[in-house]
């Protein structure tokens, strides 16, 4: 009976407790979901309730809206200036595991923090601390999350650019964030926290004694680099805001071929105008989009 119970826990099959709490730490239904929502007592994961405010211009890119570059560039310099602030503000109480920021617009996830400690204490002495606190005069809205694995709580059809719902979705859709700039976040925590890494090394060194000894060597070759004042990779960044100006046509192309199957009609492609664009280069891209038009009417014929 009771490996019966646990087989089914947090699963859709278990009538009792909400598998989409359990998985995500937040459900659409809230207070009036007939399903329990059990929140732990202590968790390395603190949710942050809406603590991420969007601008128009970002719930406009989570709605898989065409949005110009300078546009997204914006909301990105805007998004890295509130990671980089909680980020290194929350590392006071204890060694990070992971920080993320939902950009699903739905009432439940919007705005919603989510960050895990490597161990309970760390999330327990964040918790207690910050307390009837606010963050840019809006009282902060912290609970114990159960989600301990963000793997199953991310939309898989987000990560592969296949997902219809969009900003809608219940499942975690993540704000972008550079891996140099997210790395150089983590850097500097040791580099103003020595102690966690003194207890990571120890760790693995009582894991590995052999592997950590070689890594100690290369360790000295290295200088300890500081972190620099330029917060990602151009190369990294300008691939986000590709990404994002791409979404509207992969979720169209997606939606058609569900709809019309093999016999799916000529895509039509519409250039997206930004506000660098300028009408001799418009003119040649909608000129492209009718050879293209006319390809693929040939090769259906």
């Amino acid at each position: 009976m009771a490996g019966g119970l646990e087989r089914v826990y947090g699963t859709e099959e278990d009538k009792v407790n909400c598998s989409f709490y359990i998985k995500i730490g937040a459900c659409r239904y809230e207070n009036k979901c007939q399903r329990i929502h059990s929140i732990p007592p202590i968790s390395q994961t603190i949710l942050f309730k809406h603590m991420y405010q969007n601008s128009p211009m970002e719930v406009a890119i989570a709605s898989g809206n065409a949005v110009s570059q300078a546009g997204i560039e914006e909301a990105l310099e805007k998004f890295e200036n509130f990671y980089e602030d909680v980020f290194l503000k929350l590392a006071e109480f204890g060694e990070i595991e992971d920080l993320i920021v939902c950009e699903n617009i739905g009432d439940h996830l919007v705005g919603n923090v989510y960050v895990k400690y490597t161990s309970e204490l760390f999330a327990e002495s964040c918790f207690n601390a910050l307390q009837n606190l606010s963050y840019e005069n809006r009282p902060l809205q912290m609970e114990y999350s159960p989600v301990l694995d963000f793997s199953s709580a991310k939309c898989k059809q987000y990560i592969d650019g296949t997902c219809q719902r969009g900003g809608a979705c219940n499942y975690l859709h993540l704000k972008k964030i550079a891996t140099k700039f997210k790395k150089s976040l983590f850097n500097q925590m040791y580099e103003e926290h020595p102690e966690y890494r003194e207890k990571k090394e120890k760790e693995v060194s009582e894991k590995s004694p052999k592997k950590n000894k070689k890594k100690e060597k290369k360790s000295k070759k290295k200088k300890s680099s500081s972190r620099e004042s330029s917060r990602r990779n151009s190369i990294e960044r300008q691939k986000m805001i590709n990404d994002w100006n791409e979404t509207g046509i992969q979720n169209v192309s997606q939606a058609q071929k569900m709809m019309y199957g093999n016999n799916m009609p000529a895509p039509v492609y519409t250039p997206k105008v930004s506000m660098k664009t300028s009408p001799e280069l418009l003119q040649l891209q909608l000129q492209l989009a009718a050879l293209k038009e006319q390809l693929a009417a040939i090769k259906m014929s």
